[in-house]
C-alpha cells in the first residue's frame, strides 16, 4: 500500500469533493440488496456506492490506521489495485477507498482490504 498514497495526491482534490459526514441512507426501504455495490437514489452524491461490509473493519492509510468503519453497510468512492491485502478473496489486490466512521489519522480517509467488504466492488471506479 505505500505506493497507494503517492499515487492519490493527484486526486485528492477530487476525492475531497466527496464530502466528509457519512450519509445513512433515508429509510429500511432504501437500503441496498446484498450482493453489489450499489448507488442510491437517495442519496445526493454521486460518488457513494453502498456496500455491506464487516463491522468494526480498520481503515488504513500508507500502513497507519486512519479509523474504523463501525457499522455494516458504508458509503466507499473507488477501488485500487494495489498491494497484497492478504485477506484473499476474489480480489486479493484489491483496497476500497472511505472515509471512517471515527478518525484516527489522516482525516479518516483510507483504504479497507475487498476481502472486508462481503460485496462485489467491481462496480466502483477505479481511483
Amino acid at each position: 500500500m505505500g505506493n497507494v498514497a503517492g499515487r492519490l495526491a493527484s486526486c485528492a482534490g477530487a476525492l475531497t469533493l466527496v464530502g466528509m459526514a457519512f450519509v445513512q441512507p433515508a429509510s429500511a426501504s432504501t437500503l441496498p440488496p446484498p450482493g453489489t455495490c450499489t448507488r442510491i437514489e437517495s442519496d445526493s452524491n454521486p460518488r457513494h456506492f453502498y456496500c455491506y461490509n464487516t463491522p468494526g473493519i480498520r481503515v488504513e492509510w500508507a500502513g497507519e490506521t486512519a479509523g474504523y468503519l463501525h457499522t455494516n453497510l458504508n458509503w466507499f468512492v473507488c477501488r485500487y489495485e494495489g498491494d497484497r491485502t492478504g485477506g484473499g478473496g476474489p480480489h486479493p489486490n484489491r483496497w476500497i477507498y472511505t472515509l471512517a466512521d471515527a478518525a484516527i489519522t489522516h482525516d479518516g480517509w483510507g483504504f479497507v482490504k475487498d476481502s472486508d467488504v462481503n460485496d462485489e466492488t467491481n462496480p466502483l471506479p477505479p481511483c
